[in-house]
């Protein structure tokens, strides 16, 4: 027993060895867990800083540039309102017929037939991402582009059949002739053919579209008997 307490006995300087050793190894854990903590905070800030630093120089450039940006997104709106207003709000079946009615009327060529075909999605505004990297917000809109096509036989004089071509490219709303046959009988001065003719609308959004009324007898209760048409 006294052997092994002699043995167990630590001397003084193997004491303050061990109280080195530990110090040592206390800093070495210390330092590690600590400063590599400190470290990532250290980069952590870093990035922030960075980041704040980005967008306080685009803050400031904008806000040197306020009535610039002011000026051209006036200007762009107004021209995004030109550019809707070229098409139509709606694209209904009494929609083309309206238009055709129009045609006749103005340009004195008679549409003989008419084949209204269903319409058909060309484009959806959907989502759009901002430009600006700093930029949080995206532009979101349900406005619908549509394409209506209508096949038409038509006949006319050759002042009217240029006319009609002329009203068509340049209608109000938007409108294209995507085909067109033309036949002239230099007896009688009439033109007679066939067109294939576009009507384009943009739906959705606030745009209104009211549809079209037409000022036209509709008929008899009864088609056997000889009362006037009623309005």
């Amino acid at each position: 027993m006294d052997k092994l307490k002699g043995m167990l006995k630590i001397s003084e300087r193997d004491k303050k060895l061990l109280v080195v050793v530990l110090a040592v190894l206390i800093m070495a854990l210390a330092y590690f867990f600590g400063f590599q903590n400190l470290s990532n905070q250290v980069d952590t800030l870093s990035t922030k800083k960075t980041t704040l630093e980005t967008t306080q120089r685009d803050l400031k450039e904008k806000n040197n540039n306020k009535q610039k940006y002011v000026n051209d997104t006036m200007n762009y709106l107004k021209q995004y309102d030109n550019l809707l207003d070229r098409y139509a709000a709606g694209s209904t079946q009494p929609n083309s017929i309206d238009f055709f009615n129009k045609t006749e009327s103005v340009t004195g060529t008679w549409v003989r037939s008419l084949s209204l075909s269903p319409t058909t999605v060309l484009y959806k505004f959907g989502q759009i991402a901002s430009s600006n990297v700093n930029g949080k917000s995206n532009y979101t809109s349900n406005l619908t582009g549509y394409k209506s096509t209508i096949n038409i036989a038509y006949e006319s004089d050759y002042s009217q059949w240029k006319n009609f071509i002329k009203y068509v490219n340049t209608y109000a709303d938007k409108s294209t002739i995507d085909a067109l046959s033309a036949s002239y009988n230099e007896a009688t001065g009439v033109v007679t053919g066939t067109a294939s003719i576009s009507l384009y609308s943009i739906e959705g959004g606030k745009r209104d579209y009211k549809e079209p009324s037409f000022d036209v007898k509709t008929g008899t209760g009864n088609i056997f008997s000889t009362v006037t048409p009623t309005e």
